[in-house]
C-alpha cells in the first residue's frame, strides 16, 4: 500500500512547464503535453474500455538510444508461468542514478527519471480523468523482450495498489513491425454474471452486489506495438482485461519497457 504523499502548496499543470520541468520532461516529444486534450477525450471515448495510444511518444531519436542501450547493458532473465511466457530485465527502478548501471545507460536513466516526475504523474492524471493527487512515485519498471512464442494471457492487472499500466514499445524500427509478426496487444470486453452465495469458489472474487466480471471469449480491439508508441489504461477489477498475442515470427524481438505503473495514494475497495 502506498502512502500519501506530503502535502504540497503548489501543484504543476504539466500545460503551463517552466523551464526546469522541460528539462525533466525533455525526452519526451512536445506534442505530447501540448495535446493534453485532445488525450483525454480520446481516452474517455475508447471501447471497450477507456485506454489511450499516444504515438511519437519520445522525441526523435531518442527511443533509438534508449533501446540501443538495453540491448547492450541489460540482461534479460527467461519466466514462464502459467499467465505469460517472456524474457524480463531486472527491476529498472532499483537502478539508482549514478550507479554503474546508471553510466552505461543515460538515456534510459533520463527516460525513467522524466516517467517518475511530478509533472509526468500530473499529466497521466488528466489525460486519464483522475483526480489530481492520485498518483505516487512508487512505479514499477522493467523491460521485456519478447521473441517467438512469448505471450501473456488474459487479465486485468489488478495486483496491489497499481492504478495505471502502460506500456512503451521499443520493437525495433527496422524492419517497421507488422501484422504477421505477432505481438498485439489485445482489449476485451467483460460480461456480469449473478453468482450464488452458496457458491464460496465464486463469492470470493465477487464484488459486493454479488456480481462477477469476467472477459469475453475474443479480444474486440487490438494494437500493433509499434515503435515509440505508448498505450495507457486505468486498472479496474473485472473491466480492464486485455492481454499479449503470441509472438509469430522467430526472427524478431521487441523490448518495452512494461508497466511503469503509478499507483494509488491508498487502497481502495471494490
Amino acid at each position: 500500500m502506498s502512502s500519501p504523499p506530503a502535502k504540497r502548496t503548489r501543484r504543476t499543470d504539466p500545460d503551463n512547464k517552466s523551464k526546469a520541468d522541460q528539462s525533466i520532461l525533455d525526452p519526451i516529444a512536445a506534442h505530447v503535453f501540448d495535446n493534453t486534450h485532445q488525450w483525454a477525450v480520446a481516452y474517455r471515448e475508447a471501447t471497450p474500455y477507456p485506454h489511450g495510444i499516444i504515438e511519437d511518444f519520445c522525441r526523435d531519436g531518442f527511443l533509438e538510444q534508449v533501446l540501443e542501450e538495453l540491448k547492450q547493458s541489460t540482461k534479460v532473465k527467461f519466466k514462464e508461468t502459467d499467465l505469460f511466457r517472456v524474457y524480463q530485465s531486472i527491476d529498472l527502478g532499483n537502478v539508482q542514478d549514478g550507479s554503474e548501471l546508471a553510466k552505461q545507460m543515460p538515456q534510459l536513466t533520463k527516460l525513467k527519471r522524466a516517467l517518475y516526475s511530478l509533472e509526468y504523474r500530473a499529466f497521466v492524471e488528466k489525460i486519464t480523468g483522475l483526480e489530481a493527487g492520485t498518483l505516487t512515485d512508487e512505479v514499477d519498471c522493467a523491460a521485456n523482450c519478447h521473441t517467438k512464442g512469448c505471450h501473456l494471457l488474459c487479465h486485468d492487472d489488478v495486483i496491489g495498489t497499481r492504478k495505471v499500466s502502460y506500456i512503451i514499445y521499443l520493437t525495433d524500427p527496422e524492419p517497421i513491425w507488422q501484422d504477421v509478426d505477432g505481438g498485439r496487444l489485445e482489449l476485451y470486453e467483460s460480461e456480469t454474471i449473478k453468482c450464488n452465495s452458496n457458491n464460496e469458489e465464486a463469492t470470493t472474487t465477487t464484488k459486493s452486489n454479488g456480481e462477477l466480471r469476467f472477459p469475453t471469449a475474443l479480444p474486440v480491439k487490438t494494437i500493433l506495438p509499434t515503435f515509440n508508441s505508448m498505450a495507457y489504461f486505468v486498472v479496474e477489477p473485472g473491466v480492464s482485461f486485455h492481454s499479449v498475442q503470441e509472438i509469430l515470427f522467430l526472427t524478431k524481438t521487441y523490448n518495452h519497457t512494461y508497466r511503469m505503473v503509478p499507483c494509488q495514494k491508498s487502497s481502495v475497495e471494490y
